[in-house]
């Protein structure tokens, strides 16, 4: 077990570890999966405070050029429509104003607190890091490095002379759709507005441990000030910056400062906040108790749970940093979709994926037995002919009672029964995807036909469709009719699908990220795709050994590498061993591919891991 932890370890390195958080799904320019609402800022999953702000700028300047907002401008019904309705005056919410009024639009600011308010509740003296160092701000409002003081001093210095409507302490219960615009439902008021911009951080409710004495009037999910823990014995829980920065900012006056988190290693620290709790370890004045958990908080101890076993520790004071829990409750009510969350269309597609997997996986073995049932076709056209004749749908939908009846008379012996049991599941099956599949279609075209433009979603759906029904029309041919598509077997068909979608994919994320790391990336997964994955195995090698270009018959390359010229073996050179079995597996293997397969699977590839990491390879 020691052994499996170590290579457990050796296999993370330093890479962070830590929960996924789940945000609102949003597109590339920000937009919910209601149209016409947008997230901007530290909800998008970025909490850095300078591209926030830089985001606010983005969708104004992507409003701006948007054609459907600008023709709903011209043709609002009433003056008590706003354009934009921003919720939250952070440095998102306040920089989105700024080049809202800059455009001209009439908008408004929410604010359920006050304006700057997470920056106003960040410890006292925190430091500022207006990370990254090297971005250029483009936007009105500037984050410079300093503290919280000077942050909000200088924030507010460049709004001195900036009217911007700011109603503060009006907290937002929902957001509905009332034709071309939105209703927006706070505490007081309803607004209207064409677009709506959330800019409200995190801004729920702080998390919960759970556990016994957390009431306690000891503990606290925020530090303001440190000098609140002077003098006493303080205990911060958590592993992200929050808990970090808590502890580096009491341990200059606290008795003694211990940090307590549930994993090995912190969760993806800043780089200064990392030397400086170092720095601070090794001067004794923060203790780590890594891989602990907190159990019951009491008057004047808490006792936590760690590796050597129960342990109670002198505590004064208790700062729970494990983060806040997005405002869930308020996207539920406004219809917003979250990452990950389970519509009951996603789940019937779900369902119609185990649907197709069922008829491929019963459907192969059971082929021969559909064939003799149907007859074998000699052509496309004898085998359109049959789909679309009564006698075929009459075969198709009395096919199970004729498997029954085969079972009841006892014809069926016990060495074939299992192509019988395969063919039931695999027509039930099928039944399933052309219903569900049916229906799934028709939901499409029903809730976002009107939706349907020239741009990249509509090509990437009807791709999607083309792809499936191609791959139909190439598997039930081949599979159950025996006539192929220009006389290429199904895996042809599969490998080019699957090259064409790489490509266009990667075309695509090149377009949308065109960093060099990207392009270099992408390109690489393209070529090693297209070309030793497809183009030298299905067309140059077969090509190559019709000219002779491969040696003679007798000759090393078409006896060892592509014995009776089976030129599909060129897939191993790239797939190893087990990833590509039947260069080892079956009745024809040669010295070649014998010795190949084992030293580029046991030699070839832990050398490049154990030199560049996972990824060499896999990646």
């Amino acid at each position: 077990m020691e052994l499996l932890n170590k290579y457990f370890s050796w296999l993370q390195k330093d890479v962070p570890t830590g929960e996924v958080e789940k945000y609102p799904e949003i597109n590339q320019n920000g937009e919910t999966s209601v149209k016409g609402i947008f997230i901007i800022g530290d909800l998008t999953g970025i909490p850095l405070l300078k591209l926030a702000a830089e985001s606010g700028k983005k969708i104004i300047d992507y409003f701006e050029s948007n054609e459907e907002f600008k023709k709903q401008r011209f043709n609002k019904t009433g003056n008590d429509i706003l354009d934009v309705l921003i919720v939250g005056a952070g440095p998102a919410g306040i920089t989105a104003g700024i080049e809202a009024a800059k455009k001209n639009y009439s908008f408004k600011i929410l604010e359920a607190a006050k304006k700057f308010n997470t920056i106003v509740n960040f410890p006292k003296a925190k430091p500022i890091i207006a990370a990254p160092g090297d971005y250029q701000q483009q936007s009105g409002l500037i984050i410079n490095d300093g503290i919280k003081e000077s942050l909000l001093d200088e924030l507010n210095a460049q709004l001195k002379y900036i009217d911007l409507p700011i109603d503060e302490n009006e907290m937002v219960d929902k957001i509905e759709k009332e034709g071309d615009h939105f209703l927006v439902v706070t505490d007081e008021k309803k607004y209207k507005a064409l677009r709506v911009v959330l800019a409200i951080g995190k801004s729920g409710n702080s998390r919960q441990l759970g556990m016994p004495g957390e009431d306690l009037p000891k503990v606290f999910n925020r530090l303001i000030d440190p000098e609140e823990a002077h003098g006493l014995d303080v205990l911060v829980v958590g592993g992200g910056d929050s808990a970090l920065e808590t502890a580096i900012a009491v341990s200059s006056c606290a008795k003694s400062v211990t940090i307590s988190y549930r994993k090995p290693t912190f969760a993806r620290p800043k780089e200064k906040n990392a030397e400086k709790l170092d720095a601070l370890v090794q001067q004794g004045k923060i203790k780590l108790m890594m891989e602990s958990n907190i159990k019951e908080v009491k008057n004047d101890s808490v006792i936590l749970s760690a590796k050597d076993g129960v342990k109670e520790i002198p505590n004064s004071i208790v700062y729970t940093m494990i983060g806040k829990e997005l405002p869930t409750a308020f996207f539920k009510r406004s219809n917003i979709k979250m990452e990950g969350e389970l519509s009951l269309t996603v789940k019937l597609q779900f369902v119609l994926l185990i649907l197709v997997a069922g008829v491929i996986y019963f459907g192969k073995s059971s082929a021969e037995l559909f064939s003799s049932f149907f007859g074998k076709m000699n052509s496309w056209t004898d085998a359109f002919a049959n789909i679309f004749s009564i006698e075929f749908w009459a075969k198709f939908l009395l096919l199970p009672l004729g498997i029954i009846k085969i079972f009841s008379t006892g014809e069926i012996k016990i060495w074939n029964a299992t192509e019988y049991v395969n063919a039931f599941i695999a027509y039930f099956s099928l039944t399933g995807v052309i219903v569900l599949g049916s229906y799934l279609l028709y939901k499409f075209f029903k809730d976002y036909g009107s939706q349907i433009k020239p741009n990249w979603q509509t090509c990437k759906y009807f791709y999607f469709i083309a792809v499936a029904l191609f791959f139909a029309i190439v598997f039930f041919g081949g599979r159950y009719f025996g006539v192929e598509v220009l006389g290429k077997p199904q895996t042809f068909w599969y490998t080019g699908l699957y090259s064409l979608t790489i490509l266009i994919f990667g075309l695509r994320r090149m377009k949308m990220k065109p960093t060099r790391y990207i392009k270099i990336q992408t390109w690489t997964l393209i070529l090693i795709q297209a070309l030793p994955l497809f183009i030298f195995p299905e067309f140059l090698f077969p090509y190559l050994g019709k000219m002779g270009a491969l040696g003679t018959p007798d000759g090393f390359i078409l006896t060892q590498i592509f014995p009776n010229g089976s030129y599909w073996r060129s897939y191993g050179f790239i797939l190893a061993w087990p990833l590509f079995l039947s260069n080892i597996y079956n009745s024809s293997v040669t010295g070649f591919w014998l010795v190949f397969s084992f030293a580029q699977t046991f030699v070839f590839i832990p050398l490049i891991v154990y030199r560049w990491g996972k990824g060499a390879y896999c990646g």
